[in-house]
């Protein structure tokens, strides 16, 4: 193992502090967007994981903080997914026209759920592991069994995200080709901060899955600044993107009602409520 650089733990906590800040500035204050409460509290989980790396390089021998930084970081980036996960449904909502809702075939709202679905599983597959691994503070065969069931976690949320990926590019095309007039003004900025952000979220997947597979001798676990240039930086970025580009930002030509933040009346009117409820289940089994 290495010794770990406090002033870059500091520093992390910094940043991600102030994204966090603004970030529930503009989610839940400015534009009251519930339905983007889970990566508010991603970033929030981010911001207690780097806090608590601080406290544990200045406690080498505190095995518990050890184990709670790096639950806390492994698990976050789940709760940043299911964001891009339940923007897909409203961009297709707003952006393509009414009788054609679908990719590949699948509707919309479909896909919301399926994804979303992909992502409480992976982060209940995500925490059992990390709550074996921990129990025994990271330590021998039982920890091994805990670290294999966090990367069949890790493994289901990047393959999740390449069909996810897949699919939100297809969208893309399509509503590059057949958007509707009322579309929001800006809903391109809101797909090319769901790409690096999605980009992202993978790179720090593979990534943890190749640091968890070597195990503590490997490179990964014995080099800092892997941790620092696949972990911190590329989550740090897939959040802060949303400080530029928030989907809430951009109402439609309509003055709001075919915004990315809001539910469409008529057939789709029921949509946001769904969503709703769905990310208030899925809040509570996290």
């Amino acid at each position: 193992m290495y010794t770990p650089s406090f002033a870059l733990a500091v520093l992390a906590s910094i940043l991600y502090g102030l994204t966090f800040l603004w970030l529930f500035y503009l989610t839940i204050i400015k534009y009251r967007a519930w339905y983007f409460t889970c990566v508010v509290i991603g970033a929030a989980i981010e911001v207690a994981g780097y806090a608590l790396r601080c406290v544990s390089i200045k406690n080498p021998t505190d095995i518990g903080t050890f184990a709670s930084t790096l639950s806390l970081i492994v698990l976050a980036p789940v709760l940043v997914a299911a964001g891009n996960y339940l923007l897909i449904g409203r961009l297709i909502r707003v952006t393509l026209p009414a009788d054609n809702h679908r990719v590949f075939g699948v509707h919309g709202r479909l896909l919301t759920r399926i994804f979303v679905g992909f992502d409480i599983v992976s982060f209940l597959v995500q925490g059992s592991g990390s709550s074996v691994a921990s129990s025994v503070e990271w330590v021998g065969s039982t920890a091994d069994v805990g670290v294999k069931i966090l990367i069949a976690g890790l493994g289901l949320q990047a393959v999740a995200f390449l069909f996810f990926m897949a699919i939100f590019a297809r969208f893309h095309f399509l509503a590059r080709r057949a958007a509707v007039g009322e579309a929001p003004v800006g809903w391109e900025r809101v797909v090319v901060a769901v790409y690096v952000s999605s980009v992202l979220i993978l790179i720090r997947c593979i990534y943890r899955v190749a640091e968890f597979a070597e195990g503590v001798e490997g490179y990964s676990f014995t080099h800092e600044w892997m941790f620092w240039v696949f972990e911190a930086v590329p989550m740090l970025v897939a959040i802060g993107v949303f400080c530029v580009f928030h989907p809430s930002a951009y109402p439609g030509h309509d003055g709001g009602k075919a915004a990315i933040g809001k539910g469409n009346k008529g057939g789709e009117g029921g949509d946001s409520e769904e969503l709703s409820m769905g990310m208030s289940r899925y809040q509570d089994r996290s």
